[in-house]
């Protein structure tokens, strides 16, 4: 038996990256440069081509930010606090998986989202592999439908009061479409605003706002991976969800609604359009996100039938990045109520 071991690592060609995501069974898009073009686009990105001995290779992209007057690095495996780690269309076995991870953490102030769509990387949990000490690990999850069962089955899995809610956004006349023009982009986002202001006011408060730039490059570069989905009542959206398909996920990454109209219960109707859609496409997976830890939200999903699937994040800090950030959390603390931490263009 062959030891593993790693032979090099090299910067990898976006088109080399875009390859090895094509024919990764479990990239999603947050492994894309797609996404990295979009969320994070005067960022540094970096693909490493990491091959091994036995001919098995892997790409790991990271985003790297400079901070301080370029005296420290974040390092994002996927920004965003998207799913990230390595993409492969080698068949790589636990000795392959750990050999990446020990790149992986090479990079100092990393974030590190686990990808749940690679069963392999359960072998990082902590149950399995004790952590090194520099290492902090927040226990997450997403929900997901497993869109294979069909459509009647998935209607059949969700609660009640869903099925009535979706009868009930019917009813009322909300329909649901995808936005096709720029136009009903920056309605949605208009939308957005809205919401942000209603979660300021209530429990579900948000440091921050994405730009309105970051909505017109979806808009500008879309293809068939990035899909508006607007709830529409009398000609008007009330509701919308930005998904994003890769492979056989689709996954919900952005949402808002108009709360006005939350008797006619848009919401539902909508999420059903888009699961029942992406199940007749052939998509696998119906991917919901993880929720931030709201427990209303989490419930809206759950009665979808989602059933939860681990994505803990790993993170590492130097000691004074560990400064940086307690000096920023003392900010935070004592900021005006209802400042934001905007995410610039």
């Amino acid at each position: 038996m062959t030891d593993i071991s790693v032979r090099s690592v090299l910067p990898a060609t976006r088109d080399k990256w875009l390859s090895v995501a094509r024919e990764c069974p479990y990239a999603t898009y947050f492994h894309t440069p797609y996404w990295y073009e979009l969320i994070a686009p005067k960022q540094k990105h970096v693909a490493l081509d990491v091959t091994f001995n036995d001919g098995a290779s892997a790409v790991i992209p990271v985003a790297e930010i400079k901070r301080v007057g370029g005296l420290l690095t974040d390092n994002f495996s996927s920004p965003g606090g998207t799913y990230g780690g390595w993409i492969s269309a080698s068949a790589l076995t636990p000795e392959h998986v750990k050999r990446l991870f020990n790149v992986l953490i090479s990079k100092n102030n990393l974030t590190f989202r686990i990808n749940p769509l690679d069963r392999r990387l359960s072998s990082l949990l902590p149950s399995s592999m004790p952590l090194p000490s520099k290492m902090k690990l927040t226990d997450d999850f997403t929900q997901a439908l497993d869109l294979t069962e069909g459509i009647n089955n998935l209607r059949n899995g969700m609660s009640r009061g869903h099925r009535s809610a979706i009868n009930t956004a019917a009813r009322s006349g909300v329909t649901v479409k995808r936005a096709e023009t720029l136009d009903e982009w920056e309605r949605y986002y208009e939308l957005y605003l809205g919401s942000v202001d209603r979660w300021r006011a209530g429990k579900l408060r948000t440091r921050t706002v994405y730009p309105a730039a970051l909505f017109k490059r979806v808009y500008k570069n879309r293809a068939e991976n990035e899909m508006l989905w607007l709830a529409m009542r009398g000609g008007e959206p009330i509701a919308g969800a930005l998904i994003f398909y890769w492979g056989g996920h689709a996954v919900y990454w952005h949402g808002a609604a108009l709360a006005s109209h939350f008797a006619f219960r848009p919401n539902n109707l909508l999420f059903w359009e888009i699961i029942s859609d992406a199940a007749r496409r052939g998509y696998k997976i119906f991917d919901f996100n993880p929720s931030g830890g709201y427990g209303g939200v989490e419930s809206f999903k759950e009665r979808f039938g989602a059933e939860r699937l681990p994505t803990p994040i790993i993170s590492t800090k130097t000691p004074l990045r560990s400064l940086i950030s307690a000096v920023r959390r003392r900010l935070r603390s004592v900021a005006p109520k209802g400042a934001s931490n905007e995410q610039k263009d």
